[in-house]
């Protein structure tokens, strides 16, 4: 042992090599770590066909070379300046424990060759892994100095400070000059990972390569950030036990989506069904462990989220908020039925509350406080000046679009889809009134962000009702899986 111990001492390489071993040996995992020199082969081809350089490459490495999103532009590098310690002309750093978030990996995916600057010990990347899938790490480290190896940590993303080892989701590896070391990782639930790569030695500068390919459930899929469904206006009430958004929660479950409904009054001002959405925000948060979610909002649901993200600034908490035929400008309806406008406003109230169908007394109030948050009056001159777009976030939208029975028969009008007659009223004044709409939205008042089309849908078929019967030509479940992978395909 006194022999083993002075030869460890003797060589920095050897004592870095030696914690590989020994870190190996006690990580528990299934898979057996590979190791190979890698100063054999000084070009790696990854599983994605792509080849990255190897130690003596001249190239200079980038900090997101994997198609990395918004954030990975930004990082929290500290340097270390002008100054040098005396005694050995490295930089002096202020802050040696620094870190640098570097972007997002695709799965298969390479960081490529990537310098582990000095002055900042930590670099933070981020993967993405469905629930019931498994997926192999490999890191490679290129230290010219002996004295310099990487340790790779895999964490939840949510952690305020750089992970310990008391965070890892699987005990942390370390990679030396030359050898590459892979470990299996199977997602305890689908969404963004934290991989950390430390350089033991901050003062140090040194170069690494992290790869991530698919192992096992290689057909699930995810999101970066959990979804979150808002419903609409009445909530769950008019449908008894079915859930509003039919049988799409487990479609997309089904498929890896991290997925939630929320559930808010059925009817009450946005204002209000805001906050109660801010709560249920908070508790996905804490409950998928995640930096950020995804909202997806169906009519008022949209409302209530853009107040979410503008009034009560959660903007930092949410990637992309996609709406769902939401009367952004308000609906001409709830301006007839208040009286904001001439024409047939008992109609309108009768049409509404039709809707809405039995209410008790106590819910008057809130249904009619529900009208005038949807009143176009309300949406122009009050609701959309004190909401604005929240930079961080990106707005995408759809609209359905219904046709009468007569407009149906014309070929002319390019409509597949006949209103379901519970909103046929309303389909016939917007027609009228405001132009093409699904029976209670308006296609000019839905499109907010980034308008991205139509759906051959009045607005019950638009969530799947009724119980899953909607024109042949949609299919709702099909609609909403799209816009899942839109959202894991923007990195969101």
């Amino acid at each position: 042992m006194a022999d083993l111990a002075s030869s460890l001492a003797a060589s920095p390489r050897a004592l870095a090599l030696a914690l590989t071993c020994a870190l190996a040996a006690c990580s528990g995992d299934d898979v057996e770590p590979t190791t190979t020199d890698a100063d054999t082969d000084t070009t790696g081809a990854t599983d994605d066909g792509a080849t990255t350089a190897g130690p003596g490459a001249t190239t200079s490495p980038t900090s997101d070379t994997a198609g990395g999103d918004s954030e990975s532009g930004s990082s929290g590098t500290s340097s270390g300046g002008d100054d040098t310690d005396a005694s050995t002309g490295a930089p002096a750093c202020p802050d040696p424990v620094a870190s640098s978030e570097r972007g997002f990996l695709p799965t298969p995916g390479s960081s490529g060759l990537v310098e582990h600057e000095p002055c900042t010990r930590f670099h933070q990347w981020y993967v993405a892994v469905p629930q019931g899938a498994t997926v192999e790490l490999a890191v490679t480290g290129y230290a010219p100095a002996d004295e310099l190896y990487f340790k790779t940590t895999v964490a939840y993303p949510d952690l305020q400070a750089p992970a310990g080892d008391d965070d890892a989701l699987l005990s942390p590896f370390v990679s030396a000059d030359g050898v590459t070391v892979t470990r299996a990782f199977q997602s305890p639930r689908s969404g963004e990972f934290l991989v950390q790569v430390e350089a033991s030695d901050a003062l140090l500068s040194g170069d690494y390569e992290l790869a991530v390919t698919c192992l096992e459930g290689c057909e699930l899929e995810t999101t970066r950030f959990p979804i979150a469904l808002v419903h609409g206006w009445t909530g769950f009430a008019t449908i008894g036990p079915l859930d509003y958004f039919y049988q799409v929660p487990e479609h997309l479950a089904e498929r890896g989506y991290p997925i939630h409904v929320t559930q808010t009054d059925k009817y009450n001002s946005s204002v209000i069904r805001s906050m109660q959405l801010a709560e249920q925000v908070d508790e996905l948060l804490v409950l998928w462990r995640a930096r950020k979610l995804n909202i997806i909002g169906h009519s008022q649901g949209g409302i209530d989220s853009r107040a979410l993200i503008s009034t009560l600034g959660y903007g930092d908490r949410v990637a992309a908020l996609t709406t769902i035929a939401t009367p952004h400008r308000g609906t001409y309806i709830m301006d007839l039925a208040l009286g904001y406008v001439p024409g047939a406003g008992q109609e309108a109230i009768a049409f509404l509350l039709n809707l809405v169908g039995a209410i008790s007394q106590d819910e008057q109030a809130d249904a009619m406080a529900s009208f005038e948050s949807l009143s176009e009056k309300y949406m122009l001159e009050e609701f959309n000046p004190a909401n604005p777009d929240d930079p961080q976030v990106e707005y995408i939208s759809y609209t359905g679009r219904s046709c009468s029975a007569a407009q149906f028969l014309n070929p002319a009008n390019n409509c597949e889809d006949l209103v379901d007659p519970l909103i046929g009223w309303g389909l016939g004044i917007l027609n009228v009134a405001r132009g093409d709409n699904d029976g209670l939205v308006t296609v000019e008042s839905a499109k907010w962000g980034d308008y991205r089309g139509e759906m051959i849908a009045d607005h019950i078929d638009e969530v799947g009702h009724l119980i899953g019967v909607t024109d042949p030509a949609f299919d709702h479940k099909q609609f909403y899986l799209d816009r899942a992978r839109e959202l894991a395909d923007a990195l969101h």
